[in-house]
């Protein structure tokens, strides 16, 4: 039996178990895609409980660390927004680690900067949003504003629905109420629909003015939580390029809000927003 250390991080409600292996060989044993043990470990009921795990490692590419996630179905997404600011809070928290003003983290959607502004202010340049199709993926064949989108039937009744890509594959359906709406009906469904063929998240959204919009987050391999770093700014993306908000957005999840900027709407896009340790532990495997 080996005991394995490991920290409880959370942004806006989305919420990481943290396992530093740098410099750790039962960590780096660990890090071996297990999917049942990391269901087990995300597991509410059985588990510590979180929205996905990530590991902290050695960078392949010359960034100052590497970032590796696992959801808490136990696949592996390419990159989570809130998941990378828990990431860099952690380093600011450390007694190991130099405090830096930047952070270039190495991730499966490339290398990823990060800015403190504050600790209670984590900014992180998440890249440029793509509405390529091949590159989301997605099989969607239509585009408005070069924005993709397809109508996807739903017990019989036909849903708007938009992508676009944050190194991960994003859907964003408008609502004009959200308010009592089941994510989960739509969101498994949408997930796995055939015209995305890595899977998707999946996003409804509020428009409430150019400022500021609400979103009700389903993400891929985690189900519904309570925010999405990537969904935020995928979800921003669309709707500058459909004309609905302004360059600078006011996002509101469930767990809290992100501010979202995509100067002139084009290039990087920023998300800010905090990262809070919860707690720490160690389990026995």
């Amino acid at each position: 039996m080996e005991t394995i250390k490991f920290q409880k991080y959370h942004g806006i409600g989305n919420d990481f178990i943290i396992i530093d292996c740098l410099n750790n060989s039962v960590s780096n044993k660990f890090i071996e895609p297990n999917l049942n043990l990391f269901k087990r470990i995300c597991s509410r009921n059985f588990g510590i409980g979180a929205d996905g795990i990530i590991f902290v490692m050695p960078s392949n590419d010359n960034s100052d660390f590497r970032m590796r996630i696992f959801n808490s179905d136990g696949s592996e997404p390419e990159m989570c927004g809130n998941g990378i600011r828990c990431l860099v809070k952690y380093l600011l928290d450390s007694e190991t680690y130099k405090s830096l003003n930047s952070y270039r983290i190495e991730t499966l959607a490339g290398s990823i900067v990060v800015e403190v502004d504050n600790e209670a202010n984590i900014v992180v340049n998440m890249g440029i949003p793509t509405f390529e199709k091949s590159l989301i993926p997605t099989l969607m064949t239509e585009s408005i504003n070069n924005v993709p989108t397809a109508k996807i039937e739903i017990e019989n009744n036909l849903v708007d629905v938009y992508s676009a890509g944050m190194g991960n594959p994003h859907a964003v359906i408008l609502l004009e109420e959200l308010k009592n709406f089941s994510v989960s009906e739509l969101g498994s469904r949408i997930e796995h629909h055939h015209l995305f063929p890595q899977k998707t998240n999946v996003h409804f959204v509020n428009i409430i003015n150019l400022d500021s919009i609400n979103i009700l987050v389903w993400e891929r391999g985690a189900g519904e939580t309570l925010a999405c770093g990537t969904g935020a700014c995928a979800t921003v993306a669309v709707l500058s390029k459909l004309g609905y908000v302004n360059e600078n957005v006011i996002v509101n999840l469930p767990g809290g809000s992100l501010n979202i900027n995509w100067p002139n709407l084009s290039g990087s896009i920023f998300m800010s927003g905090p990262a809070e340790h919860v707690f720490s532990g160690s389990f026995d495997i």
